[in-house]
């Protein structure tokens, strides 16, 4: 869930946007796992379902407190924006690296999206990643980074990018994951869509 500011611009809508995304995972074993993605948003006063995907991840056996590992989770389906009139149908590619180092942990996707219908048929390069270093056992903060860099053909220059930074604090209780972030463009005269953006991520073991 989250709520953003976006900036003034005659395409964008003039009030606070609210979005909601709902997830459910089923593990298959053997590091696989399959599940539903389902967007919402609310702008202007007007409720939007935004898509459905389908999604699978992979993530190869690794030791869950030290050293390097990797994965892939990709999804299909129907998407559109909380900005945006029209969605495309399209898939994902999230390829999946991270590190973990004593109290650190990395995680960076290079991501790309390649639309399936829609007049733009460019694949999109959407690059993500996280450092969080561990307070306790259950408490981590640290920083997230999302971005859109344009075309993969043809890589936006950095102050046109849509790149937003998180500075957030993750939690973990006996059944759930909570997630906080505060998020800053950081190019608000350029090519970022928000002034800033607040998001709760909450993630709940059903069995």
């Amino acid at each position: 869930m989250s709520v953003a500011k976006p900036k003034l611009m005659d395409e964008a809508p003039h009030g606070q946007v609210f979005q909601t995304l709902l997830e459910y995972g089923y593990g298959l074993g053997n590091g696989w796992s399959i599940g539903l993605e389902v967007p919402m948003s609310r702008v202007d006063g007007h409720d939007k379902l935004n898509g459905l995907k389908v999604e699978a991840q992979y993530v190869a056996e690794h030791n869950a407190h030290h050293g390097f590992y990797w994965g892939v989770r990709s999804d299909v389906g129907y998407s559109s924006s909380a900005y945006e009139s029209q969605g495309i149908n399209s898939i994902d590619i999230n390829p999946i690296f991270g590190y973990r180092w004593a109290a650190w942990h990395i995680v960076v996707n290079p991501s790309i999206e390649v639309p399936l219908s829609g007049l733009n048929k460019q694949t999109q390069f959407q690059p993500s990643a996280k450092l969080a270093r561990s307070i306790s056992g259950t408490t981590q903060l640290g920083l997230e980074y999302f971005s859109g860099w344009g075309a993969v053909s043809a890589i936006r220059p950095q102050r046109e990018r849509d790149e937003t930074i998180y500075w957030v604090w993750d939690e973990k209780f006996a059944s759930s994951r909570w997630n906080l972030g505060l998020g800053k463009p950081l190019n608000p005269s350029g090519g970022s869509v928000d002034k800033w953006v607040l998001k709760i991520g909450v993630n709940l073991d059903l069995d």
